[in-house]
């Protein structure tokens, strides 16, 4: 079991890192990738059904709150993807940081306008930030450090 576990890990989920942090994927997607670490986890890859003796969500507990510590693929999705929005609203320098806010008009990191007129990245990136695990998941979970005060809107920013 310890060694399944490890396997689920590193490769179940290094696999489709790739693809998705750079895509929203769409449910069907995400319970495929879960349906097939269920089975490897409690049939060990055969095709035949085995009893699943705990509940997947406990399964993807952390291990400190007695889980083993796999992810939840639509959960990691959603983070890998919110990923992209805090590195635009950080202190973080480059091109494409540059790029991104030329393009689609980030006003002040997490208050934009997302346009029909917009990539399909960009308005799943706001879709996932939006509605994710809960309305303005993203927005209630981040803070801004003052500093001069020229980013942060008084009335408006957490």
């Amino acid at each position: 079991m310890a060694g399944r576990c490890c396997l689920l890990k590193s490769v179940f989920t290094s696999i489709p890192l790739f693809y998705l942090s750079f895509f929203k994927a769409p449910i069907s997607v995400c319970n495929k990738i879960t349906s097939i670490q269920r089975r490897f986890l409690w049939a060990w890859g055969k095709d035949n059904r085995s009893i699943p003796w705990v509940s997947w969500e406990n399964i993807c507990k952390p291990l400190e709150e007695g889980g083993l510590g796999i992810k939840d693929i639509r959960k990691f999705n959603y983070a890998l993807m919110a990923k992209w929005k805090w590195r635009l609203m950080s202190d973080e320098k480059g091109k494409w940081k540059d790029i991104m806010e030329s393009k689609y008009l980030v006003e002040s990191g997490i208050n934009h306008v997302c346009l029909n007129s917009h990539s399909w990245w960009w308005r799943d990136l706001d879709r996932v930030c939006r509605e994710g695990e809960g309305a303005g998941w993203f927005k209630k979970a981040i803070a801004w450090k003052v500093r001069s005060g020229d980013l942060v809107k008084f009335w408006e920013d957490s």
